[in-house]
């Protein structure tokens, strides 16, 4: 596996566009073993995705926000070193919700693995995964550790300035009203302005932010302002 990291490291420091770098980390994936990769950002609502697993597998990710169940998100975002990882067999200690992932997760080949975690900005973390649809696998040649976060450490750089076309987002649909009430919101208007200017009861406005915040992944009404003017949705 070093020479094949060796190999990304290189490629990915010489390419220009996001598509470059999706066949360099597709490339590399198949080199070790494994079918498909996965970077992903993981953030406070809705993580970055960049990936080659298939689009229905992220729409159903995103649509069950598997991202707050993940098990492997979250043993990246405890653990901080390169980890090997399997859906089977599923330990007792899985709760339900993992199994229903776990299950949900082999329908699309996506079995065992390897993560790649980093600590990034603001306390947060970035993991890349190499996934195959065997179960137990460990890839094809010894892994080193500090190659393998250097290169993950240099694809989280490099899509810092990423085209925001090639992540992966959720296909999320807000009704108006829950738009409008986030737009109104997002332009500073109080609650009580917002249900004046729409003619509806303030009540009925924290209703549509609830629901709002719902289908975004949002923990609160700020973030959920955030979350839809970055998908474009106000």
């Amino acid at each position: 596996m070093k020479k094949n990291l060796d190999t990304l490291i290189d490629v990915l420091s010489l390419s220009d566009d996001d598509q470059s770098k999706q066949l360099a980390l597709h490339k590399f994936a198949q080199q070790c073993g494994f079918e498909h990769y996965a970077y992903v950002n993981i953030r406070p609502s809705l993580p970055e995705v960049f990936t080659d697993y298939p689009r229905k597998w992220t729409d159903i990710y995103f649509a069950n926000r598997y991202q707050r169940i993940d098990p492997v998100i979250a043993s990246a975002k405890r653990m901080r070193r390169p980890f090997y990882w399997s859906s089977l067999p599923l330990h007792r200690a899985s709760t339900a919700a993992e199994r229903r992932f776990y299950a949900h997760a082999r329908q699309f080949g996506i079995v065992s693995g390897l993560s790649i975690p980093i600590g990034v900005a603001l306390g947060r973390t970035a993991v890349l995964t190499l996934a195959s649809h065997l179960p137990d696998f460990k890839g094809e040649g010894k892994l080193d550790d500090i190659q393998a976060i250097t290169a993950t450490t240099l694809l989280y750089a490099l899509l810092k300035r990423r085209d925001p076309s090639t992540m992966a987002e959720p296909q999320i649909h807000l009704t108006v009203r829950e738009k409008q009430c986030l737009y109104w919101l997002a332009v500073g208007k109080s609650l009580s302005l917002t249900a004046d200017i729409l003619e509806i009861k303030k009540d009925t406005v924290r209703h549509y932010l609830k629901l709002a915040r719902g289908k975004l992944g949002a923990d609160n009404t700020i973030n959920a302002v955030h979350v839809a003017t970055r998908l474009g949705l106000i």
